[in-house]
């Protein structure tokens, strides 16, 4: 009885999955979320809770348990498409349900209750009733996954071994490389791996080595290894972007011929005789990669070979995903692949993300055209379990038993989901999808031009760009409310992946409703006349100096005045200020005004400097400042920065005086003086910043001697012109 039951459940499942396939191909599924939820003066949890309270109870029976999602339950027996629904119906049992974009974070390629999955899962039961431990057990199902991964297996590694997660796939890419050296190298020293400022490989401690991005490491210790300059591309930039590059590959081939020890011969005319070397041989086509390698050998002393022994391996996103959507060149690539190659050192392409046809190619690595493939290449998400491809030399050491072993090698669901959809990649489909959607956000880029920007992308892992970081949030806030689900990366990048094959209504459905969210929050579109500035009120103090007390509020110190510090910003850029009417706000907080919690941030890093001046007479605090290093931001200008990768420069983020104070320059020049003094004393060379451009100005001579960067006449339609500079903090030596 119980079998007949389960049989016409699921004979109304797959009756209930046709039809809505059929009406999310005709167009006929929409997002559908309660107009409610568009109440900005409310907060999301509140409105959840009134109005989607299945999602609500859901959530609440479940909060004990540790974990920060969406505010929704989802129900995936009424998704279809990009469509989720979620657990809530309407008064009349209809579902709501949200656009994702987000593609439940990069890892489905095609729609919700696709019909060949759904196929496939019933068709494979027995697979699913019992989770065996393919350690030791194989399955004729997780055989059939390993030979279809020959079909699919990326050039060069052609070796596979299927573990469960994204990071347990880098983990074991790590233990190959350190184990080849340990078994290769004269010293049986495991040696260190070279990563990427911005990258992101995981959250176990090996993957957290290599992974630099502060708020993912921050408090774990792990290995103390070396990661060097992800030279992200500028379209509109090109000299910087060749800078970039430039300064990243004298990083790692410092690395190479150092092995991090000391007294190593870092000779320039010798870095710069083996780029032009590698310039010379990617200019001329057809030539033969194994004997320019050769040749390059033949030039390195055994001192440098024995150091470069010490590198295990250089890893390496082709595009960094969760540290922003950001691209190399591919010229880049290929000077890294035959520099890697050249000290022969296993290079590592971590494809967790980008695997299999995001980019409309079936890795994206093949975008580079590199002269010679990678020895490893990751894969998860898609792969619905984590893949570790490796070159035949590196296989040899996973032939030693259990030196390598998972107790699943892989979760059978997950194979019969990959198995289900493997021969259906289109890639012409994935750039026809991706196409539309570029088109779409390049045209909010234009509309929006002071709020969006740098729309970038291949295939479907596309993204943009919103002015300042803590906008992310409002944005996506503001979208979710109207039933759009969009991800972020990187500290201001905002994620668009529509599935593979999204239908073109779905896309157009996703852009109108981040267009309306925008609106939302700037009520309206770019003025195309600046605003005049808002005039701020006349003081009514004049503070001297002699009355004035400093104090540090960064790193250390900050929550014990972070209220007064808030004021102050408040009082200066706050709603207060008579703005024009269309500036730029994040609910009632104008953009100009940063939230407290970007300020904490900023005050919690390490090489984090704030001072505040407090009248002594009155007892509060009436100005600020507060930065840390430039590589710990991401604002406007910081992109172009050319000391950005140095670490050499400190980065002046928030700065406000109180209106109430007359004397402000007097007050300006005290704190700007005490700044600098501190960030010298703390090793920083430069301080760069985008600040009012009167501040400049009237700021004191130092720092009028500051070069300008970019001039924005109108930030965030405050009426207010700002520039970014960078300064020399130390005076110039004379002529």
């Amino acid at each position: 009885m119980d079998i007949d039951r389960g049989v016409a459940r699921v004979s109304d499942y797959l009756a209930r999955v046709t039809g809505l396939n059929d009406r999310y191909r005709a167009g006929a599924v929409h997002a559908y979320v309660p107009d409610a939820l568009r109440d900005s003066e409310r907060s999301l949890e509140e409105l959840v809770e009134e109005h989607l309270p299945t999602s609500h109870a859901a959530l609440s029976a479940a909060s004990r348990s540790l974990f920060l999602s969406l505010p929704v339950a989802f129900d995936p027996s009424e998704s279809v498409g990009p469509y989720l629904a979620a657990a809530d119906r309407d008064a009349t049992g209809q579902p709501y349900r949200f656009l994702d974009m987000g593609a439940l974070i990069a890892t489905q390629p095609f729609g919700e209750n696709d019909p060949a999955v759904a196929a496939a899962i019933l068709e494979s039961l027995p697979f699913v009733t019992s989770r065996y431990a393919h350690s030791e057990y194989q399955t004729v199902l997780s055989l059939r996954l390993k030979a279809a991964l020959n079909r699919i297996a990326p050039a060069g590694t052609p070796r596979h071994f299927v573990v469960n997660t994204g990071a347990e796939a880098v983990e074991n890419a790590i233990k190959s490389v350190l184990l080849n050296r340990v078994m290769t190298s004269e010293d049986g020293d495991g040696g260190f791996i070279v990563s990427f400022e911005g990258a992101f490989h995981g959250r176990t401690l090996g993957s957290l080595a290599v992974t630099h991005r502060k708020k993912a490491r921050l408090g774990f210790p792990t290995f103390d290894w070396p990661h060097i300059l992800f030279p992200f591309e500028h379209l509109s930039a090109p000299k910087e972007t060749v800078r970039r590059e430039e300064r990243s590959l004298k990083q790692l081939w410092d690395l190479l011929v150092s092995g991090r020890l000391p007294r190593a011969d870092k000779s320039k005319d010798t870095y710069k005789r083996e780029v032009d070397a590698i310039d010379e041989f990617l200019a001329a086509p057809d030539q033969d990669v194994t004997a320019f390698v050769q040749a390059q050998r033949a030039h390195l002393s055994p001192d440098v070979v024995r150091r470069s022994r010490r590198v295990a391996a250089v890893l390496v996103e082709p595009i960094q995903g969760e540290g922003g959507v950001r691209f190399a060149s591919a010229s880049f690539m290929r000077k890294l692949r035959l520099l890697t190659r050249i000290y022969d050192v296993p290079l590592v392409f971590d494809e967790v993300q980008t695997g299999w046809g995001m980019t409309g190619r079936l890795w994206a690595h093949e975008l580079f055209g590199l002269p010679c493939p990678p020895d490893v290449v990751t894969w998860a998400k898609k792969a619905q379990n984590g893949v570790l491809f490796v070159s035949e030399e590196l296989a040899t050491f996973f032939q030693e038993e259990k030196k390598f072993n998972t107790t699943w090698e892989g979760d059978s669901v997950g194979m019969v989901r990959l198995l289900a959809v493997l021969d259906k990649l289109d890639l012409d489909c994935v750039q026809r999808t991706g196409e539309r959607a570029r088109r779409g956000l390049d045209a909010i880029a234009r509309d929006y031009r002071e709020i969006v920007k740098n729309v970038r992308g291949v295939g479907v892992m596309l993204a943009f760009d919103v002015v300042r970081a803590d906008w992310s949030d409002a944005l996506r806030d503001r979208a979710f409310r109207r039933g759009l689900i969009l991800l972020p990366a990187g500290e201001r990048a905002v994620r668009f992946y529509p599935r593979y094959d999204t239908e073109p209504s779905a896309i157009d459905e996703a852009l109108a409703i981040l267009r309306a969210a925008i609106d939302d929050l700037v009520g309206g579109r770019v003025a195309t006349e600046p605003a005049s500035a808002p005039k701020i009120r006349v003081g009514t103090l004049n503070i001297p100096l002699d009355t004035i007390e400093l104090v540090d509020i960064a790193p250390a110190g900050f929550e014990a005045h972070k209220q007064e510090v808030l004021l102050v910003e408040q009082e200066r850029y706050g709603a207060a200020v008579p703005y024009p009417p269309d500036v730029l706000r994040a609910g009632r907080r104008p953009l100009l005004q940063f939230p407290l919690e970007t300020l904490e941030a900023t005050a919690a890093n390490p090489q984090a400097i704030g001072l505040a001046a407090r009248d002594r007479v009155s007892g509060r605090l009436v100005g600020y400042v507060l930065g840390s290093a430039l590589e710990n931001h991401d604002e406007e200008g910081i992109g172009l920065d050319p000391r950005f990768g140095e670490n050499n420069t400190f980065y002046l983020q928030a700065m406000a005086i109180s209106p109430t104070v007359q004397n402000q320059i007097e007050l300006q020049d005290l704190l700007l003086d005490a700044l600098r003094g501190r960030a010298m004393a703390a090793g920083f060379e430069f301080l760069s910043a985008l600040i009012e451009e009167q501040l400049r100005d009237s700021g004191p001579e130092w720092l009028r001697r500051a070069v300008i960067l970019e001039r924005i006449d109108n930030y965030l339609r405050s009426g207010i012109p700002f520039t970014y500079l960078q300064v020399q903090l130390t005076e110039p030596a004379g002529p």
